[in-house]
């Protein structure tokens, strides 16, 4: 946590953290006291002109809201690196694998088309599937 908490036009105050929602134009910044305790007190009002240099972008919005979603389907994707560099690998944890890929194919197609990750692909997730005969 950074220690900014933003209060926008209608009095709601926001935490500068990445899962709060950020006011597109806060109309007063405090500095938390203590500055790194999430329960502080808003405090020390600053009273000079804000101006966001790297407001996120639209896609960047929408893409917070599947932040968990992407940490589990890379999460995912380790296990299966993981499973195919194996030596010998142990066809008892293909029930195990199989609900892994599973998992990532019902996570994958949740994702807009303009938000699906570039680090993995449907077609990747399948190769998987086959390699591991699930």
């Amino acid at each position: 946590m950074s220690g900014n908490l933003y209060q926008d036009k209608e009095g709601k105050y926001y935490v500068d953290d990445f899962q709060s929602p950020v006011p597109d134009s806060p109309s007063v910044v405090y500095r938390l006291s203590p500055p790194l305790e999430p329960d502080g007190e808003p405090d020390f009002p600053i009273t000079c002109n804000i101006v966001i240099t790297n407001p996120f972008t639209e896609k960047e919005k929408r893409m917070r809201w599947f932040r968990q979603d992407y940490m589990m389907l890379s999460r995912m994707q380790a296990d299966c690196k993981y499973y195919n560099s194996a030596e010998h690998f142990n066809r008892a944890h293909c029930s195990t694998i199989k609900q892994t890929i599973e998992s990532m194919k019902e996570i994958w197609k949740k994702f807009p088309e303009d938000l699906k990750p570039e680090w993995i692909s449907w077609e990747e997730i399948i190769e998987y599937e086959k390699k591991f005969a699930v």
